[in-house]
């Protein structure tokens, strides 16, 4: 298996796991969601910052790991879809403050900085 291949079968049952037994699941559970978020923002090319985007996706599926059912889909396609949606909405949140940033300075008559 390829070190950039996530197993969906083991990648649920790891779910199941989790909710059950959380600290002798976590470090392989982990290890497949930080392999995917790297994938997601790897194969879309998001312009943010990696780190600040990688511990929001991390919050996000913290909060959402309990409502996943692997009835309604497999959990590499509603894990994948979580990861796309928050950095979008990361991507965007930054776009929205740097384009505010861009106009207060340009209200501000600033220039940059000075040189000597």
């Amino acid at each position: 298996m390829s070190r950039h291949y996530i197993d969906n079968k083991r990648f649920e049952e790891l779910i199941v796991l989790y909710l059950q037994d959380q600290k002798s699941h976590e470090e392989e559970l982990f290890a497949m969601f930080d392999l995917l978020v790297s994938n997601v923002m790897g194969a879309f090319n998001f312009d943010v910052d990696p780190e600040d985007a990688k511990q929001d996706c991390f919050v996000l599926i913290l909060k959402t790991l309990q409502n996943f059912n692997p009835e309604n889909g497999s959990a590499f396609n509603y894990f994948t879809t979580v990861i796309v949606n928050n950095l979008k909405l990361v991507y965007t949140k930054n776009k929205k403050y740097a384009e505010k940033i861009k106009a207060f300075e340009e209200l501000r008559g600033y220039r940059g900085p000075t040189q000597p």
